[in-house]
């Protein structure tokens, strides 16, 4: 019996109606608690109730359904998606130290609750136990050095992602174009969610066309999310979105909003929201006053449709796709990208 309280995807349930894969995600749950070792408790004891807090599960989800749509073995693709929930979770425990976040899904961050040197062990912790399973994976030799790769040159891309925002924030560029975020979004984000698409196709055993075209839907589709999450970080409802809402500001990020903001707003706002960035205020009178600077020069709009389009392109790469169920599910997922609150 397990040990921690059962919860999981209620974001996308609660959205989506559609209990297609309710039986393959409650798998998926028990295998991300299987694949977290019990001991040293001291070690990773913090680490069931963190990712029982939920989240969305929308890169496991993503694997499942894609893999599904191509014909392929849900028993097969499980463990796959549960070894990429963890180093989604991972990140999240650094991007938190990294940004001194708040808040995660409603819950203060591990650094916050536990300090930073434990919460930094306990994102180190989970990284070993994802790479335990994924070198334990039952796979022919040469199709598991094939599977290893693709995981490994996305686990990079993450990293360089990271690492060039937070060049930013080293050295105060408020230079960025639009083209620069998107190439860190592509890395940071959008590289993850695309994976977890490869992996279903993977997994399915199909070839590499077919593989590059769920790479397409899953890269779209993550650059939609994360420019959606930005969107929803500024005006967002906290009870929702459960992290701090104009956390972005505090933070110093420079979003396609903000990025978009100083072409199209005046010199005085532009001073203004660069100073409330580089201070990393968290004044709540100046973080309203961004928000109305971002939205009076049609920025968080700009930001939104820009989200949609991405998801109009994603959809398009699943035309090779046969029609199902899961394939439908998937279209749905895409449209929930950026009708999402929370």
């Amino acid at each position: 019996m397990s040990t921690y309280p059962f919860k999981f995807m209620v974001s996308y349930f609660s959205v989506m109606f559609n209990k297609l894969i309710t039986k393959e995600m409650q798998t998926l749950e028990l295998e991300l608690e299987h694949l977290i070792p019990k001991n040293p408790r001291e070690v990773y004891a913090l680490l069931p109730p963190y990712i029982k807090l939920g989240g969305k599960r929308i890169r496991p989800a993503l694997s499942i359904l894609t893999c599904l749509s191509l014909n392929g073995s849900v028993k097969d693709v499980i463990k796959p998606a549960a070894i990429l929930e963890l180093f989604h979770n991972f990140t999240l425990i650094h991007d938190d130290i990294e940004d001194n976040s708040l808040l995660r899904r409603g819950e203060p961050t591990l650094h916050i609750s536990h300090g930073l040197p434990i919460a930094l062990n306990s994102g180190d912790a989970l990284y070993t136990a994802l790479w335990d399973a994924l070198v334990s994976l039952d796979l022919d030799p040469a199709v598991l050095i094939r599977l290893q790769k693709l995981y490994v040159s996305v686990f990079k891309l993450v990293v360089d992602g990271q690492g060039i925002e937070l060049n930013w924030y080293r050295d105060n560029n408020f230079g960025v174009s639009e083209e620069d975020y998107l190439f860190m979004v592509r890395g940071k984000t959008a590289s993850l969610i695309g994976l977890s698409c490869v992996i279903g196709a993977f997994i399915a055993k199909k070839d590499e066309p077919i593989q590059r075209k769920m790479q397409e839907f899953g890269e779209n589709l993550g650059l939609a999310f994360q420019i959606q999450d930005d969107v929803l970080n500024l005006i967002g409802n906290l009870e929702e979105y459960k992290k701090e809402i104009g956390g972005d500001i505090t933070e110093g990020k420079r979003t396609l909003i903000v990025v978009h903001a100083f072409k199209h707003t005046t010199k005085k706002d532009k001073d203004f929201l660069i100073k409330c960035l580089k201070n990393h205020t968290s004044n709540q009178d100046d973080i309203k006053r961004c928000v109305k600077i971002l939205s009076d020069c049609g920025s968080i709009e700009y930001a939104r449709k820009k989200a949609m389009s991405f998801v109009e392109l994603a959809k398009k790469s699943l035309d090779v796709i046969p029609l199902s169920p899961f394939k439908d599910e998937l279209l749905k997922l895409s449209d929930f990208v950026v009708s999402r609150k929370s």
